[in-house]
């Protein structure tokens, strides 16, 4: 991940790239979608939040939240804003390869797969090593397909995610703490690894499948 800090970083959004992003994808004006300014920089406030555009037109993350994200966000104590992109499209991936298997995602089986790491000022999700669990994938993007979604940002009100976790300190230790399966969560943990999906954009006929048309 590249380590060029938040504070670097400007939007290049256009007010014609905010009235799409917010008819594409139906986000609510209460939320206060709002363009920044050319002197602000992709940094969180106590009353806003940054949102990477490309998360939802590459990532398939949808408005609003899913309880499962936001119920990860939690368990991790990772703020939205500092999620990178790749992070959230493992979580649709997993959110989906569990629909796949009539499942529901949790937390504990999400830990199965995946390991919280940081970069710079983002963080991400990188494979559990083989010892835990085989990947619930065959295909996983590397790098993104937008290099620069950094900077394609909006910012919107704390609203978005009520009782959202404080920005995480990048430099605090993160512990990998491999979980206790229920009998329900083990029994998809094993048809997810024996039957793994090839990660990629998704259609929004696949995602309203996903989670019933909730992003």
């Amino acid at each position: 991940m590249s380590r060029t800090g938040r504070s670097m970083i400007h939007s290049v959004l256009t007010a014609k790239d905010l009235d799409s992003f917010i008819d594409t994808y139906k986000i609510p004006r209460r939320i206060s979608p709002t363009l920044p300014s050319p002197d602000d920089s992709a940094e969180c406030t106590p009353d806003r939040i940054v949102l990477y555009t490309l998360v939802f037109s590459t990532c398939g993350v949808r408005y609003p939240l899913s309880p499962f994200k936001v119920a990860l966000l939690r368990h991790f104590g990772v703020h939205f804003s500092q999620l990178h992109s790749l992070g959230f499209m493992r979580v649709v991936h997993f959110e989906l390869s569990c629909a796949a298997v009539s499942g529901e995602p949790s937390v504990p089986l999400f830990c199965m797969f995946y390991k919280l790491i940081s970069g710079g000022d983002w963080f991400t999700f990188a494979k559990q090593q083989n010892s835990v669990s085989k990947p619930c994938y065959t295909f996983m993007p590397t790098s993104t397909y937008t290099k620069e979604w950094k900077s394609r940002f909006i910012f919107v009100s704390t609203a978005m995610i009520p009782k959202s976790p404080p920005l995480r300190d990048v430099e605090a230790t993160i512990e990998d703490i491999v979980p206790t399966l229920s009998a329900n969560e083990t029994v998809h943990w094993k048809r997810m690894y024996k039957n793994p999906m090839r990660a990629f954009t998704f259609s929004e006929g696949i995602l309203a499948k996903g989670w019933g048309g909730g992003g």
